[in-house]
C-alpha cells in the first residue's frame, strides 16, 4: 500500500495520477504501516511506519539536513534524462546530491535532479513536485514542441521502477484489456456533408484554387505524384455536373469509411446547428468556421451510421464555453439520435481550462478536444483518458493524431513517408504504456483535393500489426470507466505476503481486465537502477467475482 502526504491543493491531481497509475494507496493516516510513503510536503512525521520514502519537492525540507542532502537553487523547468530516455519538467526544478545513487539527471548538464538516500526507512529524493506536474498536464497540457512524450506515463513508470528497486511488491491494473497492446479509436469530424452545400462561396473556391492550382505546384516540387493531381483536376471539371445532381458528391463518404474501418466501429462527430460560427475569446469566430449542412436534414445518414455500429457524437460549436449552448447543442444530438450518452469534440479545438467543467454540467459523457491543431502526440502526456481536474463524471479521451494537422501547409506540412514514421513513434509509445490511440481523420480527407485515404488505410495497417482491441469512443470510455471503478481492499498479512481483493462496482467487463503483481526484488547494489526491471505475472479478471490476489 502506497501512502501519501501531498499539499491540499493537490488532492485532485493526486486521485487522477493514481487512476492513471491504478494500485493500491491512500493519503497518509498517522500509525499505519505502509509499503511506501510519497511526501511533497515540508514536514515528514517522525516515527513513520514505512517500509521506504519517496520524496517529491524542489525546495530544501528537513529531511534534507537530518540526512546531508543537498539542494541546488530551483529553476523553472527543464529536461530531464533517465535511463536514456528524457522528459521534460514543467515546475519547479532543483539538483539533488546525496550520498547514493543518481536515479535522474539534467538533459544538458548530467547533474543529478535524483537520488537515492541512505536513510532509514530508505529513502529516495527527486527535486521536482510530481503532483504539480500532474495538475499542469491534466490541465493546460504540453506545448507542442513536447507532444511527442508521454510524460505522465514517463512518471508513472520511474515510479514502478524506483518501487521495484526499493524491493517493494505492488499490484495494479494495467490501461488495457487482457490479450491485447491498445486501444484503437477512430474518429471523424464532420465539418462538410457535400461540397453541394457550397456555391460560390470561400469553401468552393478554395477547392477549386487547391484542385486546380495547388496540385500542379503540389506536383512540380514532387510533394503530389501526377496521378493524384489528375484526380484533382476531374473532380474540379466535374464540379457543375455535381451541383446538377448528374454526379455523384465526391465529398460525400461515409459508405467509403465503412468499407475501409468494416467492423472496427467508429465515432463521427457532427456540428449541431447550420450556419453557427459560435465565438471565440468574446468575439465572433470566423464566418468559415460555420457549417453549411443541417444536422436535422441528414437524419438518414445518421440512422444508417448507427445501423452498422457507429456512434454519433457532437461537433460543439459553443459548447466548450457557454453553458446555455452546452445543453442545447447536446439536447440537439439527442433529438437525432435517440442516445442519451453523448460524448463531444470541439469544432476548430477550441477550448479553455473551463471547458471541462461547463461539459460535464451540461450532460456529455466524455470530451475528445485535448490535442492539437499544429501537432500530433500527448498533449496531457498520458494515453489514457482521464477526468479533467474541472470536471465530476466527464472523461477526457486524449486526441493523438489529426490528419490536417500533419499535413496542411500551414501546419506540420509533413510527407506522408514522414507521417508515417511518426505515427509508427506514437503507434510504439502505445505499445509499451497501453491506453488509447485516438486518431481523427476529417470525413472529407479521403476526398479531392485531399485525398489523404491512401495513408489512412496504411496507418490502419500499422495499427493491425498489434493486438489492438478498436472501439467507438463510448465503448473506450465506458471500459476505463469501469477500471476506475475497480477497488482494492487489503484483507491481511501473513507469511506469504498481504492479500489484496480486487472488487468492481460496475460489474462484467468485457473485454476482461489485465491484474498485474510485481514481485519484490531486493536490491543490495542500487548502482544497478536504474536497469533492475520489475518482475511480474498478470490475471486475466471479468470482475463477476472479487479476485485475491497475494503480494
Amino acid at each position: 500500500m502506497i501512502g501519501l502526504l501531498s499539499k491540499d491543493a493537490e488532492a485532485r491531481a493526486v486521485e487522477e495520477f493514481f487512476e492513471i497509475f491504478k494500485t493500491p494507496w491512500e493519503f497518509f493516516v498517522p500509525g499505519r504501516r505502509y509499503d511506501l510513503l510519497i511526501s511533497t510536503v515540508e514536514g515528514i512525521p517522525e516515527g513513520l511506519n514505512a517500509r521506504a520514502l519517496l520524496i517529491y519537492q524542489s525546495r530544501r525540507i528537513g529531511f534534507d539536513e537530518r540526512f546531508s542532502v543537498s539542494l541546488g537553487s530551483p529553476t523553472r523547468s527543464g529536461q530531464v534524462e533517465w535511463d536514456g530516455t528524457e522528459f521534460p519538467v514543467y515546475g519547479e526544478l532543483a539538483t539533488v546530491q546525496a550520498v547514493g545513487t543518481a536515479v535522474l539527471h539534467r538533459r544538458q548538464t548530467r547533474e543529478p535532479i535524483a537520488c537515492f538516500v541512505d536513510s532509514e526507512p530508505p529513502a529516495v529524493r527527486i527535486g521536482f513536485d510530481l503532483f504539480s506536474e500532474v495538475a499542469f498536464l491534466l490541465s493546460e497540457g504540453q506545448p507542442p514542441e513536447n507532444a511527442r512524450v508521454p510524460t505522465m506515463d514517463l512518471h508513472v513508470s520511474l515510479l514502478r521502477a524506483i518501487m521495484a528497486n526499493l524491493g517493494i511488491s505492488f499490484i495494479e491494473v494495467p490501461p488495457v484489456p487482457a490479450g491485447y497492446d491498445f486501444f484503437a479509436c477512430l474518429t471523424h469530424d464532420v465539418d462538410f456533408v457535400g461540397i453541394c452545400d457550397h456555391k460560390c462561396d470561400h469553401t468552393m473556391w478554395g477547392f477549386l484554387y487547391r484542385s486546380l492550382v495547388g496540385s500542379v505546384g503540389s506536383a512540380l516540387r514532387s510533394e503530389l505524384s501526377w496521378s493524384r493531381c489528375l484526380r484533382n483536376w476531374l473532380a474540379a471539371w466535374s464540379l457543375p455536373l455535381v451541383h446538377l445532381g448528374l454526379r455523384k458528391d465526391f465529398w460525400l463518404e461515409f459508405d467509403r469509411y465503412q468499407e475501409i474501418e468494416r467492423d472496427f466501429g467508429s465515432t463521427f462527430f457532427f456540428i449541431p446547428f447550420k450556419n453557427v460560427a459560435g465565438t471565440s475569446g468574446g468575439a465572433a469566430a470566423p464566418r468559415r468556421r460555420a457549417a453549411k449542412y443541417d444536422f436535422a436534414e441528414i437524419k438518414e445518414q445518421i440512422v444508417g451510421l448507427l445501423e452498422n455500429g457507429c456512434e454519433i457524437g457532437l461537433h460543439g460549436i459553443d459548447a466548450w464555453h457557454s453553458p446555455v449552448n452546452s445543453r442545447a447543442e447536446l439536447q440537439r444530438i439527442r433529438e437525432i439520435t435517440g442516445r442519451l450518452e453523448i460524448g463531444t469534440r470541439m469544432h476548430w479545438l477550441y477550448w479553455n481550462q473551463a471547458s471541462p467543467r461547463v461539459l460535464d454540467e451540461a450532460g456529455f459523457s466524455y470530451d475528445s478536444t485535448f490535442g492539437y491543431n499544429d501537432a500530433i502526440g500527448f498533449r496531457a502526456g498520458t494515453t489514457q483518458p482521464f477526468r479533467p481536474l474541472a470536471a465530476q463524471r466527464l472523461l477526457e479521451l486524449p486526441l493523438n493524431v489529426q490528419d490536417s494537422a500533419m499535413f496542411y501547409s500551414d501546419r506540420m506540412k509533413l510527407s506522408e513517408k514522414t507521417a508515417l514514421i511518426s505515427c509508427k513513434d506514437i503507434i510504439h509509445s502505445l505499445s509499451l504504456f497501453g491506453g488509447v490511440f485516438t486518431i481523427n481523420w476529417h470525413t472529407r480527407s479521403l476526398s479531392p483535393e485531399r485525398l489523404w485515404g491512401d495513408f489512412y488505410a496504411l496507418l490502419l495497417s500499422e495499427i493491425q500489426r498489434y493486438r489492438v482491441w478498436f472501439g467507438t469512443a463510448q465503448q473506450v470510455v465506458a471500459w476505463f470507466r469501469k477500471r476506475r471503478a475497480l477497488q482494492f481492499q487489503l484483507r491481511g498479512s501473513g507469511r506469504a505476503g498481504v492479500t489484496v481483493a480486487l472488487t468492481s462496482r460496475n460489474g462484467y467487463s468485457d473485454p476482461p481486465f489485465t491484474v498485474r503483481i510485481y514481485n519484490a526484488t531486493s536490491i543490495s547494489d542500487k548502482s544497478v537502477f536504474p536497469f533492475c526491471e520489475p518482475t511480474y505475472t498478470d490475471r486475466q479478471w471479468d470482475s463477476k467475482e472479487a479476485l485475491e490476489a497475494i503480494i
